[in-house]
């Protein structure tokens, strides 16, 4: 009783109520193997987590902005079908959260409105806009509504990274880069390999069924945001973990990331004023990516020697696992864009079209329909992408945000070093850009909303009165 002396009413409420939900989780332990099988444990334990988890998103958004963008390597696991999946419950929660503190938190209500001032914000919205009113034209309107509010929650995710304080934004990726590692030895070990996935058939690397070129490019924007952006106290984490991070980038034996890992620093340094601020890393880093090949082909030889031989096919033109492939696929976006010019197809109906208007489409899809068991598929390039579904207005919308992007991105990145890894990492999308369609690619609208996040924080630093102002004042 000496413990609880002179505690006030609340103390003793607080005490009282963690005492009574500790008995009633245990009873219910207790008896969970009796109604629930062998599993009922575990069961129980997966419902408190998921309880705490969206009591503690509930009580702060920014638990939830960290959480979703942390969940993006094991997305293609947590994913359930078209409509229910984790990724999509932490975004609702994260989005309910932030809307109620919106009402509560002046600070942020003021964050949120300086957000909305910005052109890159306004691009982003009025390409989310048009890709809403492709509904009115589309042929398959149900694809372009699934699409549509898949661009809604990618908005909402840009308005919750840019309204991160540079502290948090800073957590946040430090947090992705440990989860995009784990799940290098977690894609071995402990996720499900789901049959029919290109893992399964081919061997190449894509931890829980994600698609090994789409993996590769995620590894490579976070090693760069890691190896170049964290500060100087978390430097030694992107040391540590960029032997894994190559590694599951040669695993994946994706030319496309092995392109975007050799060329991005080699185009920054055409960046005036961004060489010296690269300065050393970028030999080492070479020099670290050549010692680890070596390693991989020496220790894993199965690994290491199918990289390889996947890696030199980027000089056979002619063969349909690379150039001759993705170029019938390229004639047959502008097939489509010749079709529907001004307002294309709609979003979410290229595959659909390109069957339709396209007969080189036709016979690709004739070839590879037995291996993949898909019809047209992707337009592989996020210009013919966006220009065949949205048409020349939602290309230029989509032009219109790059355009605010690197104009924004560019001052950032030569005055601060996580300016200088997200930059590069813009560099890793238009590469990854020239061969996948990733107008909407999560990982890419997270880094358009922490350019906005860095935005916001210079304008802030400009506007903060000068400390011998605040001193005088005082």
């Amino acid at each position: 009783m000496s413990v609880l002396t002179g505690r006030s009413g609340r103390d003793l409420l607080m005490y009282g109520g963690a005492l009574l939900v500790t008995v009633i989780v245990g009873a219910i332990l207790a008896y969970s193997q009796r109604f629930l099988g062998d599993s009922g444990p575990y069961v129980l334990a997966g419902a408190l987590l998921g309880a705490t988890v969206a009591g503690a998103i509930l009580l702060q958004w920014r638990v939830g902005a960290v959480l979703m963008v942390a969940a993006l390597p094991f997305e293609a696991t947590i994913n359930l079908g078209a409509v229910a999946s984790g990724g999509k419950a932490l975004a609702l929660l994260t989005f309910v959260s932030f809307g109620m503190a919106l009402l509560t938190d002046q600070k942020l209500f003021e964050r949120f409105a300086r957000l909305w001032q910005q052109p890159l914000a306004l691009a982003v919205l009025a390409f989310v806009l048009w890709v809403s009113v492709s509904i009115l034209w589309a042929s398959d309107e149900g694809e372009a509504l699934l699409e549509t509010l898949n661009f809604l929650a990618l908005l909402g995710l840009v308005v919750v990274i840019g309204s991160l304080e540079r502290r948090y934004l800073v957590l946040t990726w430090t947090v992705l880069a440990c989860s995009i590692a784990l799940s290098v030895p977690a894609g071995y070990i402990l996720l499900p390999v789901p049959e029919g996935s290109i893992m399964a058939e081919s061997g190449r690397f894509g931890p829980g069924g994600a698609t090994p070129n789409t993996y590769a490019c995620n590894m490579v924007i976070v090693f760069f945001v890691t190896y170049f952006g964290l500060a100087r106290r978390h430097r030694m984490i992107a040391y540590l973990l960029a032997p894994i991070f190559l590694y599951g980038i040669f695993a994946t034996e994706s030319r496309t990331g092995l392109i975007a890992l050799v060329a991005t620093p080699l185009l920054a340094l055409l960046v005036p004023r961004l060489a010296a601020r690269l300065g050393w890393r970028i030999p080492s880093l070479y020099v670290l990516g050549a010692a680890t090949l070596v390693v991989i082909v020496l220790a894993v030889p199965s690994v290491g020697e199918s990289s390889l031989e996947r890696y030199t096919t980027l000089s056979e033109v002619q063969s349909e696992e690379t150039w001759s492939g993705r170029w019938s696929t390229w004639q047959g976006a502008y097939q489509v864009i010749a079709s529907h010019p001004i307002l294309g197809v709609g979003a979410g109906n290229f595959s659909e079209a390109a069957l339709e208007h396209s007969e080189s489409v036709q016979a690709h899809s004739a070839k590879k329909a037995p291996e993949t068991g898909e019809a047209a598929g992707i337009a592989h390039n996020v210009f013919l992408s966006v220009a065949s579904q949205l048409g020349l207005v939602g290309l230029i919308l989509f032009l219109g945000i790059l355009f605010f992007l690197f104009k924004a991105a560019l001052p950032i990145a030569q005055g601060s070093s996580l300016g200088t890894g997200i930059f590069l990492a813009l560099i890793v999308f238009m590469l990854a850009g020239m061969t996948l369609p990733w107008d909407d690619h999560k990982l890419v609208y997270v880094l358009f909303g922490s350019v906005l996040a860095l935005q916001l924080h210079n304008d802030s630093a400009r506007r903060a009165p000068p400390p011998s102002e605040r001193e005088g004042s005082r």
